[in-house]
C-alpha cells in the first residue's frame, strides 16, 4: 500500500484498526474516519469524488450509526466474498476485486509503471493539506484540571517508528486513535468491533514477548484497567518492561458522555465517589518506577522521566471528569452532521 501510494500520492484515511498502515505524519494522510474520527478525515471524505477502500469492514462506526454520506464514486478490494456481496448491495461499487489487496494493488502499480499512468490531482492534494492544517483537534487549554487529550498530545511528540501502543476500551481509546500519529503497521494494538475493555494490559503483555526490542506503552483508563488490573503481577514478577500509561478521571468516560446526552445529564452507575491510588498498587507489586499526578506544571517532565525509565513502569494521570470526547458524529447521523464541541476550531 505505501508503495502504490508512493507512487500516485492520493490523500488517505484510515480506519481505527489500520492506524499505521500509512505514515500518518505525512501531510496528506488525514488519520481515521468515523463515529469519532478527526475532523479533517471526515471532512474530506464528504468532498472526494473516488474512494478506494482496502479490506475495509464498513462497521457501523463508519458506515451504519455514522451514515456514509458521500458522493463519490466507491472502488473496493477485499479478499472475504461475503463482505464484497453485502457491500455490493448496500454501497453499489462502481468496481470490485475478490482477492488479496496486496497482490491487487502490486498489480494496479506495475500496470500504471508500464504504461506511465499519473493522476493529475496536485490541487486536490494541496486541499487534504490545507483542510488537516486549519482543522486541528484541540481540547480546554483553560481548565484547572489535566486533559486525557493534553497527556495523549504531549505523548504523540514522543513516538517513533520503535513505539508499539496499545489500548483499553472507552474515550482514552479513541483519544489516542485520534491524538497518537502512528508511523509502522502493527504499532497500534486495540479493540476494535466488539471494544473489549480490559484488552490494554494483557495484550501490551503478548506484544513485548512478539517484539522485546521495542518499546511497549499501554494506554488505558481506570474503568478498562480493573477488568484486568491482576495482570500487573505478572508484569512485575517476570520484570517486563512494559510501560502502563493509566488517565484516570474516576469514571467510565465514553458512557457518561453519552448518558448526559441521552438522559440530560443523569448519571448511574458511571461516576467513582472514591479515590484509588493505583500506582500504589503498582508499587506493591515491585513496578521500578511509578508515579501520580495531579498538576499539570510537573506533566511533560514527569511523562519524559516515565518514557525513559527501565522496567515495569506505572504512571498514573489523574484528568479531567468532565471533559468530553470531540469530534464526534451522533448515532444515525451523516457526516456532515459531525460535532466540533467547544474547542475544535478552523485557523
Amino acid at each position: 500500500m505505501r508503495q502504490f501510494n508512493e507512487y500516485f500520492n492520493i490523500p488517505s484515511v484510515n480506519t481505527l484498526m489500520a492506524k499505521g498502515v500509512v505514515d500518518e505524519r505525512n501531510p496528506i494522510n488525514l488519520g481515521m474516519l468515523g463515529m469519532f474520527g478527526t475532523p479533517y478525515a471526515n471532512m474530506i471524505i464528504q468532498e472526494n469524488d473516488f474512494f478506494f477502500a482496502i479490506g475495509v469492514r464498513w462497521d457501523d462506526r463508519i458506515a451504519e450509526k455514522v451514515g456514509f454520506g458521500i458522493e463519490a464514486d466507491i472502488a473496493y478490494i477485499d479478499i472475504n466474498p461475503e463482505k464484497m456481496h453485502q457491500i455490493k448491495i448496500e454501497r453499489f461499487p462502481k468496481f470490485t476485486f475478490i482477492g488479496d489487496g496486496a497482490t491487487a494493488l502490486m498489480d494496479l502499480l506495475d500496470y500504471a509503471k508500464k504504461h506511465n499512468i499519473k493522476l493529475g490531482i496536485a490541487q486536490w492534494r494541496q486541499h487534504a493539506r490545507e483542510l488537516k492544517k486549519s482543522w486541528p483537534l484541540d481540547y480546554n487549554r483553560t481548565s484547572d484540571r489535566i486533559q486525557s487529550a493534553e497527556v495523549l498530545d504531549i505523548l504523540s511528540d514522543c513516538i517513533d517508528e520503535n513505539v508499539k501502543i496499545t489500548t483499553g476500551v472507552g474515550n482514552h481509546q479513541m483519544l489516542a486513535a485520534q491524538y497518537l500519529s502512528m508511523q509502522v503497521p502493527n504499532s497500534f494494538m486495540t479493540s476494535g468491533s466488539f471494544g473489549t475493555m480490559g484488552f490494554a494490559i494483557p495484550t501490551a503483555i503478548g506484544v513485548h514477548y512478539a517484539n522485546p526490542d521495542h518499546k511497549i506503552i499501554a494506554i488505558d483508563g481506570d474503568g478498562s484497567f480493573r477488568m484486568n488490573m491482576g495482570e500487573l503481577h505478572t508484569i512485575a514478577s517476570f520484570g517486563l518492561p512494559i510501560k502502563i500509561l493509566l488517565l484516570n478521571n474516576r469514571s467510565d468516560g465514553m458512557v457518561l458522555n453519552l448518558q448526559d446526552i441521552a438522559y440530560a445529564g443523569i448519571r448511574t452507575g458511571t461516576e467513582r465517589q472514591k479515590d484509588v491510588n493505583f500506582a500504589a498498587i503498582a508499587q506493591s507489586f515491585g513496578f521500578n518506577y511509578t508515579a501520580r499526578i495531579t498538576e499539570r506544571e510537573v506533566l511533560e517532565e514527569t511523562i519524559n522521566t516515565f518514557l525513559e525509565a527501565k522496567g515495569p513502569c506505572f504512571l498514573e494521570i489523574l484528568t479531567d471528569r468532565e471533559e468530553v470526547l470531540y469530534p464526534k458524529v451522533p448515532a444515525g447521523s451523516d457526516y456532515k452532521d459531525m460535532i466540533l464541541g467547544l474547542y475544535i476550531k478552523q485557523v
